[in-house]
């Protein structure tokens, strides 16, 4: 029987804290034997590799020690007789091998459940016949993160500084910021937040201030990485948390780059959240930091979309023409856009994708079009490396979009098609939105219906349920 491993553990405990902590703060008085079941599936669904018999214990917040003790006192309550039940014996069980039939009795009674419930035994009963399995709870544990994050941030100007083997540490950073381009956001989020914890522990110990200056910066990159792929899985609340702790470890690192980057995160949350006022300001406080090159380029665009969104239409064509202007005016570049790149990068492909988004919201469809299908274009004939398959999605969104404001059905289906290909973990939370004003254009269209009932299909797939009109209120990408 293969252990699980010690990272396994600690996620399943760090899992089954989480799910206990939010079960039990709605229960007045100990769990029922329904509660309890109903924390034993979340904790299986969210750390599936884990037995049921150990998600059992996990849902009653024991240690293997306490779980004995109980089998112990339940034995002497009941007047059977104490086995000599050994930690060794419980931990196989909970790595998968079965207890014999008297054992296998005690723990149902232990437990007030069954040996299927237990993972002891198979259950033959129809599937149409059982309850539907809970949601997985797994990004309850964003929301973790982010105030982990939030709240060491808060700190960081007090903490004692510290080193790690920064070398290896930076590059793992440049590594997981540049597949984040290409790889699903969730998987990488949970190796993010990893990562950042050795960051963090790095801290701790006693460095050459140089060294602590790039440990902040490491940390409030991955806080950067960790707010995107939160905002990818429609989690607002946790991608401005962890933004704001992006841009303090940049303060306390003195790192300009990323403190222009982190206000462009908060930007972009403010626009999903119509916030539109607090999105121009955080773009504009972020140009204060960064002023020119593709960092500066970003923030304009930023400001484009927030200025269209507040009617302010003069100057939001002014901001798109200097986002041109400070991407020539870049010289060299910066560390954090150019260098490390990946998913910092605002390469002229996203630059294309953020204009149409822009003359979307100002009502200039056809040049929205011509936008849209450079940046397609870009993004197929650049580097596969750089080759976002959100953002490009996204820019086949608004081509959609607009076709449909120039009443050009047929080119609506024909910038629709890749999107419908997508598979479902690649369908990131802003395609729900952006794919929700297809919808409400479509419905006012004759022939429209068929399309209508694609977008449909596809949002109820792994995607959030909150489409209101990407276009109208900002809620638009990435």
């Amino acid at each position: 029987m293969t252990p699980v491993s010690r990272g396994g553990d600690r996620a399943a405990l760090a899992c089954a804290t989480i799910i206990r902590n939010r079960t039990l703060a709605g229960v007045v008085g100990p769990p029922s034997a329904a509660v309890i079941q109903q924390m034993v599936d979340e904790i299986h669904v969210c750390c599936p590799q884990q037995t049921r018999f150990k998600c059992r214990r996990l849902a009653h917040g024991w240690t293997v020690e306490e779980a004995i003790d109980h089998f112990h006192a339940m034995c002497d309550r009941e007047g059977i007789k104490r086995r000599g039940l050994s930690e060794r014996s419980w931990r196989e069980w909970e790595a998968g091998a079965r207890p014999d039939r008297d054992y296998t009795d005690l723990l149902c009674r232990l437990f007030q459940t069954g040996p299927v419930q237990l993972g002891f035994a198979q259950d033959y009963t129809p599937e149409e016949l059982r309850s539907a399995p809970p949601a997985p709870p797994v990004l309850d544990v964003i929301t973790v993160a982010a105030d982990e994050a939030g709240a060491h941030a808060e700190r960081a100007e007090e903490s004692e500084l510290g080193a790690g083997a920064l070398e290896r540490l930076r590059t793992q950073v440049i590594w997981v910021g540049r597949r984040y381009v290409f790889e699903a956001p969730l998987p990488l989020f949970v190796e993010m937040r990893e990562l950042q914890e050795r960051t963090r522990k790095a801290l701790e110990r006693r460095i050459h201030p140089r060294q602590a200056g790039e440990l902040y910066f490491l940390t409030g990159a991955l806080c950067g990485l960790m707010a995107n792929a939160s905002m990818d899985m429609d989690r607002r609340v946790p991608a401005d948390t962890l933004a704001r702790a992006a841009w303090t470890y940049g303060k306390v690192a003195g790192h300009a780059a990323l403190m222009g980057w982190a206000r462009g995160m908060q930007s972009s949350v403010a626009l999903w959240d119509r916030r539109h006022g607090d999105a121009a300001r955080y773009a504009e406080e972020g140009l204060t930091h960064v002023r020119t090159g593709s960092g500066a380029t970003r923030l304009h665009m930023l400001r484009a979309r927030s200025y269209a969104l507040l009617g302010r239409r003069g100057e939001a064509f002014e901001a798109l023409r200097e986002a041109a202007d400070a991407r020539v005016a870049g010289g060299g570049g910066d560390e954090l856009h150019d260098e490390i790149a990946g998913e910092f990068a605002f390469r002229p492909a996203k630059e294309r994708y953020y204009a149409a988004v822009a003359q979307l919201q100002l009502g200039a469809s056809a040049p929205a079009i011509e936008s849209a299908r450079e940046s397609l274009s870009l993004y197929a004939s650049g580097e596969p490396e750089n080759r976002s398959y959100g953002c490009e999605a996204m820019a086949s969104a608004h081509l959609a979009i607009a076709h449909l404001m120039e009443d050009d059905t047929a080119g609506a289906e024909d910038a629709m098609a890749p999107i419908l290909a997508l598979p479902p973990e690649r369908r990131i939370g802003s395609l729900g939105a952006t794919l929700g004003a297809s919808r409400a254009l479509l419905a006012a269209r004759p022939g429209g219906e068929r399309m209508a009932g694609q977008i449909e299909s596809f949002c109820a797939v792994d995607l959030p349920k909150r489409a209101r009109g990407a276009i109208s209120d900002g809620r638009s990408g990435r």
